[in-house]
């Protein structure tokens, strides 16, 4: 995969063109692209297709497989742009397709930019089980466009950084002391200061592996919710549970739990009744695969029993983490 960083929008389309000279292009657009950015993409005909966890499901994978179908350009270059949940889905749509087709990602959201695909997967929703279904995928091109976050409100890019938490505690003390320097700042909203985050996650995660702490847990909430609690806050709740479940076994000290725990809070101020959730956690039968930090900068793979699990929820809730 090769990945590219634009600053502006206006960028893209010579940059597209120029790439892959001559081709003709499939644009399919998150619809909210559509409404909010109607300077992007305006002079090529592209697709809206829904976004959202709903969304991503078999359903919407055959929708995109039918836009494909139904276009009458017989080598297209696929160029899907918008969140994480429409990229998946375009995502599984291609992999499963009849031929290997050129395909193109611009992640519009700081969310989906930081979160970036280098994992090699893309997943589906079934039957409101969070990430039920996955298949190897990885675009040919991804492309950055810094721009996009700049009509993002500062709530939502924070709520963002939720994936930088987890990354630099996962893999990078650095970068983790980075994200905490910027949240503890008034540079959410500086441009360039935004810019050099996602160039340093792009380039980190080139070599690093991309299982990171709260992952598992955050899959679990949002199975056991029916997908009503939204990822970024789920991940949020995954990477404090996850962590305190660390520090409940030693693995980590109170002060580096406590620096988490500081760092989380600046991010968002998330809340979610877990009472249905936690019941229906408890009730599973296979244990969890997570990745425990040791130390931040540093993880272990651990397996946690459900029953455990909603345990260490009470226990966090009881003395105010959640």
């Amino acid at each position: 995969m090769s990945v590219y960083l634009l600053q502006k929008k206006a960028d893209f389309q010579e940059f597209i063109e120029t790439l892959y000279h001559g081709r003709e292009f499939i644009y399919i657009v998150d619809s909210k692209i559509r409404l909010f950015h109607t300077d992007f993409i305006s002079s090529a005909e592209s697709t809206p297709i829904f976004a959202g966890e709903r969304a991503k499901s078999v359903i919407g994978m055959m929708d995109v497989q039918n836009l494909i179908i139904s276009s009458e350009i017989n080598d297209p270059v696929v160029v899907a742009i918008g969140g994480g949940s429409v990229l998946d889905t375009c995502g599984f749509a291609l992999a499963t397709y009849k031929k290997r087709l050129d395909t193109v990602f611009v992640p519009t959201t700081l969310s989906a930019q930081l979160e970036s695909f280098f994992k090699d997967e893309v997943y589906l929703n079934f039957d409101r089980v969070k990430d039920a279904m996955k298949v190897r995928f990885q675009p040919d091109v991804l492309v950055n466009i810094v721009e996009f976050t700049k009509t993002q409100l500062i709530e939502e890019k924070k709520l963002s950084m939720i994936h930088a938490i987890a990354f630099g505690l996962s893999h990078s003390k650095k970068f983790f002391d980075m994200v905490e320097k910027i949240l503890n700042s008034e540079l959410m909203s500086n441009y360039e200061v935004i810019s050099h985050m996602i160039f340093e996650s792009l380039r980190l995660k080139i070599n690093t592996g991309q299982v990171n702490v709260g992952e598992e847990s955050a899959r679990a909430f949002m199975t056991a919710s029916q997908l009503n609690i939204p990822y970024l806050v789920a991940l949020y709740y995954g990477v404090m549970i996850e962590s305190f479940v660390s520090y409940k076994l030693g693995f980590i000290s109170e002060d580096e739990m406590n620096r988490i725990y500081s760092i989380l809070k600046m991010s968002s101020n998330a809340h979610f009744d877990f009472s249905s959730a936690i019941d229906q956690i408890s009730s599973y039968d296979e244990p969890l695969k997570m990745k425990l930090p040791v130390r931040i900068g540093k993880t272990m793979d651990y397996q946690i029993f459900p029953g455990f699990l909603a345990e260490m929820i009470y226990s966090a809730h009881s003395k105010g983490l959640i």
